[in-house]
């Protein structure tokens, strides 16, 4: 009785944690808004070949890996609230390039920085769930948290797919934007005790950046990552040319 009392003072709920994970599901949409019609995109404007299209796109996947150790580190020294704010605006401002890109060296390039930025605010969105949710309920509340990314890889790639009929790439681009712009104004109504803290400084050593105990753990991820990056890169493009 007395963890279960315990456990409902602790209220997961509130008005931050609803906003915190509204604003993931939007920024993950936004993403998911893209990724089944870049290579069409690619294809269909560029006159991309296939093995080209899969070099440029996989290019924001290395770049959002390469930067995830240092966003750890920064967020483990400095405030994480305005991390992950400014991390968010940058996301969504690499949007606006995607309908002024003309040639596909400038695409490479702007891919490489919305892979960049997509690493820096999902681990600063993550490590910011931490400092909003109580310690009891912390695997529940990431649980939940995680929903909205499922939520947002189910039904973005299939209004994607749908716009793609009817729409130009244009009117999808913009979609991406306004609701990458709708999530960062979510954010703002989050509030946390902890998200202006400054964290304390330690010393600087190799694990701050590579944590070896989770060595195995991400090679299985790494792994179960790889069949579904081939299938969601191509899928649209073999269904559609």
């Amino acid at each position: 009785m007395d963890k279960i009392s315990f456990r409902s003072k602790d209220k997961l709920w509130t008005q931050s944690f609803i906003s915190a994970c509204a604003s993931n599901f939007l920024l993950y949409f936004a993403f998911y808004l893209l990724l089944p019609i870049l290579p069409l995109y690619l294809i269909e404007d560029f006159h991309t070949s296939k093995s080209y299209v899969g070099i440029i796109l996989s290019c924001y996947t290395v770049a959002a890996l390469l930067i995830r150790p240092f966003a750890g580190f920064i967020l483990d020294i400095f405030k994480r609230k305005p991390i992950y704010l400014l991390a968010y605006l940058l996301f969504v401002i690499t949007f606006i390039g995607y309908p002024l890109v003309t040639v596909v060296s400038m695409f490479l390039f702007l891919r490489i920085m919305h892979g960049f930025t997509f690493g820096m605010v999902t681990t600063a969105g993550n490590s910011f769930m931490v400092d909003i949710m109580p310690a009891s309920r912390r695997g529940e509340g990431l649980g939940y948290f995680g929903v909205a990314n499922n939520l947002a890889m189910a039904i973005g790639p299939m209004i994607s797919l749908f716009m793609h009929d009817f729409y130009s790439f244009n009117t999808i681009f913009y979609t991406a934007i306004g609701s990458g712009i709708l999530g960062l104004l979510v954010v703002f109504t989050i509030k946390s005790d902890k998200a202006f803290e400054r964290r304390i400084k330690e010393p600087l050593a190799f694990d701050r950046f590579f944590l070896m105990k989770g060595f195995y753990s991400g090679l299985s991820l790494l792994m179960l990552g790889l069949p579904y990056g081939m299938l969601t890169t191509y899928i649209a493009s073999t269904i559609m040319v």
